[in-house]
């Protein structure tokens, strides 16, 4: 029997109505948590290219001047490591959200406090992100290099079409590669003695054959997503868990072979034991 979508997402949305606190107030602490953090880092990153704008626009300077002054290597390297510790955070913050999403599925009780999983292992939730993002990344290459072969053969056949044709196959590629790695973190919750590397092959193995699955269940939320914006955002609170939940019940259903109807004998293991 195949992956029943319709299933899952009801599912989703029957935990969401029995949960306290409500995953939407959860959803907004955070966003709050990350958004918020986030406006200010680049809003400080920002800064000195705005500066370089105005005395590009409104002053008689030399482009050379400008840049060496705004441009410090002390800035850049300030710059860098403020871009860099914000992407490690929203890394272990999106561990501990899908944390919260798996027991939430499960009737476990979650509430705020799981959007901090991540920090309880901050190693193998960095781990697990910076490989997977590794993977892509290599595994990406290929996808670039037939690209490029692509749009020589377009140079050489004054062919716009193969172009095109190029584009489609490496944008596909990617999509494939990037869902092999969507179960990692679950299998890091679901097993604390698992490793990254570990975690990150069960993933590759549980998806194979499963990918348009998922793929057809993340564009299902896609008319969602476009009415988010008219309701300033806070619509996003309500599809946050909905995705959340339901991308965990298609983890339960690839790995254990059933949605969770009602909470497991022994559980999840995590940081806050049966709470």
């Amino acid at each position: 029997m195949g992956y029943n979508r319709p299933e899952s997402k009801w599912l989703a949305r029957d935990a969401m109505r029995g949960a306290y606190p409500h995953p939407m107030l959860v959803t907004l602490v955070y966003v709050l948590l990350t958004g918020v953090l986030s406006s200010v880092v680049l809003n400080f990153v920002s800064e000195p290219f705005q500066a370089a704008y105005f005395y590009l626009t409104e002053t008689n300077y030399e482009v050379e001047e400008i840049l060496t002054a705004i441009f410090t290597p002390q800035r850049i390297a300030v710059i860098l490591v403020m871009e860099l510790l914000l992407a490690l955070y929203s890394w272990v913050m999106d561990y501990g959200y899908t944390s919260y999403s798996l027991r939430l599925t499960r009737r476990e009780g979650p509430s705020y406090r799981n959007l901090l999983d991540g920090f309880y292992t901050i190693g193998r939730a960095l781990a697990v992100n910076f490989l997977s993002a590794l993977f892509v990344f290599l595994w990406g290459l290929i996808g670039m290099a037939v690209y490029v072969g692509f749009v020589f053969l377009a140079y050489l056949m004054h062919s716009v079409t193969l172009i095109l044709v190029g584009a489609l196959i490496m944008l596909v590629w990617m999509i494939a590669i990037s869902y092999r790695y969507r179960l990692a973190v679950y299998f890091l919750l679901d097993h604390p003695e698992m490793g990254a590397l570990e975690a990150i092959r069960h993933s590759r193995s549980a998806m194979r054959g499963n990918i348009m699955a998922l793929f057809v269940q993340d564009l299902s939320f896609l008319g969602w997503l476009i009415l988010s914006p008219f309701t300033l955002g806070i619509l996003s609170l309500w599809i946050g868990p909905y995705m959340g939940a339901a991308n965990a019940n298609f983890y339960n259903w690839v790995v254990y072979g059933a949605f969770p109807q009602r909470p497991q004998p022994g559980g999840w293991n995590g940081p806050y034991g049966g709470m």
